[in-house]
């Protein structure tokens, strides 16, 4: 089930994005980078679910995945599945919800290494590799763009 996050989700989302990173994209970050990225700034996730666009996926009770739109700067934020979950079309299903509510124009996103591909089979255009610093951790995202057919 598709619903609108609330902020007494925060917990399991967090848990969430912790196991997914963990797990989904050992194969692309050291363990090093994965210690860094998963750090948690409770304050910034609670201003995520203050101010941005979050909806949650439900699967037998909990929740599996979940996604964030910054709708002012047009930016797909979060996607995240639990390990449990993945190969299930949640985030696809979450990512056709976001594209068909939110997108006008054009929409942009920040994705990991490990996610690349599934953006660039929705339609999403690399426009060019991005390096975050985190807790002194070189992270490398693709920055990914995709456009409406008007």
């Amino acid at each position: 089930m598709l619903r609108k996050a609330d902020i007494k989700d925060l917990n399991a989302c967090l848990s969430l994005f912790e196991q997914s990173v963990k797990t989904l994209c050992a194969k692309d970050y050291t363990k090093d980078q994965i210690c860094a990225w998963i750090k948690i700034d409770r304050q910034q996730w609670e201003e995520k679910f203050k101010y941005d666009e979050i909806f949650v996926y439900e699967k037998r009770g909990k929740i599996a995945s979940f996604i964030s739109v910054k709708q002012e700067q047009k930016l797909l934020d979060l996607l995240f599945t639990h390990p449990d979950f993945v190969r299930q079309g949640l985030a696809q299903n979450l990512l056709d919800f976001i594209l068909k509510t939110y997108l006008h124009n054009e929409i942009y996103t920040f994705a990991s290494l490990s996610a690349k591909d599934f953006f660039l089979k929705n339609g999403f255009e690399l426009i060019r590799e991005n390096k975050v610093i985190k807790e002194g951790q070189n992270l490398k995202k693709n920055f990914n763009e995709k456009r409406c057919d008007l």
